[in-house]
């Protein structure tokens, strides 16, 4: 334990180093090779303090670049144990109270949700969450694909253009194919057009095609967008459409009761995914995919497994309900985070991000040289420096060390995405990086 105790002041007292590090520079510093002998424990231990010091740190007041960001100590210590207990989560037997602890949280996240009834599977994260709700999806549709396979049938599914590359993912992978999915357009404030949906679906069903799926985002990936469930949902039911919310951003806003309107009506959902890993602070990866109908998880991913499957009844048995095996322990460090803080330090943390995010809009509203592209809804705030390349920006604040931001483009502009997810950050880190972006911006134009 001294080691890891070792590891982690190194990492610590690295924290605020925001140092590129190029590939090249990497393989020559650290030995990456795998060695037929045993390493001496001194040496080993430098070469893994190189490694940590030079990982980007993803909690410093320098990382915008990504939908999570800061850290919570109490959820880092229990992810931690969790690593440390060594408990695959698919029966009481073998993990024990973590079986409760986890259908505890599935409860709760239902109820928040709106799901009376409702039911849930921890996942690897969000892309994973999606597809498990294609899954439910097509096997509604169809109940003979589980057994038989996909029939010649033709089955469509339907995101936003500014949704999240998962969906066709998952399509590629389900055998439904990429190009049966439709990207719907989107308004000039990111949100998916119900218009163009149904317009869509119309299409499809006169071609003799068989509509199945419709993905809403809630908090698209650039513009932090909140597609309209209620809109949606009266058209997916007028068609038997299952309608999916990929809230793993943005479901976090349901812990408000000021935030919450950004998102209402998920009761009407099918399914949703939740990443308590992005706005909540708990450590990657911790995402969790909600089923409004109950046994339906069980239905279509339970296979007989008397080797492994001994408990007494099913609820103790949650590995009948997920697409995994093993899997790792990814409840414990929200449970622990959520008795710690409650609904109301959720709700309070919450508030502290979205009035970061308000003061940083402010601040770029008053610099003429900065342009504000869209309204921000949830915590990515997107804008420009005007007349310099948005990526040429965040390569070289991060190629200087002075921190990570991402890029995107939105009708045809390429904007610089601060995402404020962090909030222990404080006004004057806000003003401090963008004079950051502004003097990297007057170097490049000097430069040109």
């Amino acid at each position: 334990m001294d080691q890891l105790q070792a590891l982690i002041d190194a990492y610590d007292s690295s924290e605020s180093d925001g140092t590129f590090y190029p590939p090249e520079a990497i393989r020559e510093c650290i030995p990456l090779a795998i060695q037929d002998d045993p390493l001496p424990q001194d040496e080993l231990l430098a070469i893994l303090r190189a490694v940590v010091t030079r990982t980007p740190k993803t909690a410093n007041r320098i990382f915008f670049n990504q939908l999570f960001g800061g850290k919570e100590d109490l959820a880092v210590i229990a992810d931690m144990m969790a690593a440390r207990m060594n408990n695959s989560m698919y029966t009481y037997k073998v993990a024990g109270p973590h079986v409760l602890i986890e259908q505890e949280l599935l409860r709760k996240a239902c109820e928040v949700i709106g799901f009376s009834d409702g039911e849930g599977a921890f996942c690897p994260g969000g892309s994973l969450g999606n597809l498990v709700a294609m899954i439910l999806a097509r096997n509604v549709c169809d109940p003979t694909v589980r057994d038989h396979g996909l029939t010649a049938n033709t089955y469509v599914a339907y995101t936003s253009a500014a949704g999240h590359y998962s969906i066709r993912k998952n399509a590629g992978v389900l055998g439904i194919g990429r190009n049966n999915v439709r990207e719907i357009a989107v308004n000039d404030c990111g949100e998916m057009l119900v218009d163009e949906f149904s317009r869509q679906v119309r299409k499809d069903l006169d071609a003799g095609r068989t509509p199945f799926f419709v993905n809403l985002t809630a908090g698209t990936t650039v513009l932090g967008a909140f597609d309209n469930v209620a809109e949606f949902s009266a058209v997916a039911k007028a068609h038997n459409i299952w309608l999916h919310v990929d809230g793993s951003y943005g479901a976090s806003v349901l812990l408000s009761k000021k935030r919450a309107a950004l998102l209402p009506n998920t009761d009407l959902a099918d399914s949703v995914c939740w990443n308590p890993h992005k706005m909540m602070g708990v450590p990657l990866t911790c995402s969790m995919l909600l089923s409004k109908r109950k046994g339906l998880l069980a239905e279509n991913f339970s296979e007989v497994s008397d080797y492994l499957f001994q408990e007494e009844t099913n609820e103790l048995n949650p590995g009948v309900k997920s697409l995994q095996c093993g899997r790792r322990n990814d409840a414990f460090k929200l449970w622990a985070l959520w008795k710690q803080l409650g609904n109301t330090g959720f709700e309070e943390r919450l508030e502290r991000q979205f009035l970061l995010r308000d003061t940083l809009v402010s601040m770029i509203r008053s610099d003429p040289a900065l342009e504000l592209i869209v309204e921000p809804a949830s915590l990515n705030v997107c804008f420009r420096y005007r007349g310099v390349a948005s990526d040429k920006i965040c390569s070289a604040l991060d190629k200087r060390g002075l921190g990570k931001v991402s890029h995107g483009n939105f009708n045809k502009q390429h904007l610089i995405r601060m995402v404020i997810v962090n909030p222990d950050l404080v006004p004057e880190d806000l003003e401090n990086f963008l004079a950051d972006i502004k003097a990297v911006a007057v170097d490049l134009q000097a430069q040109r």
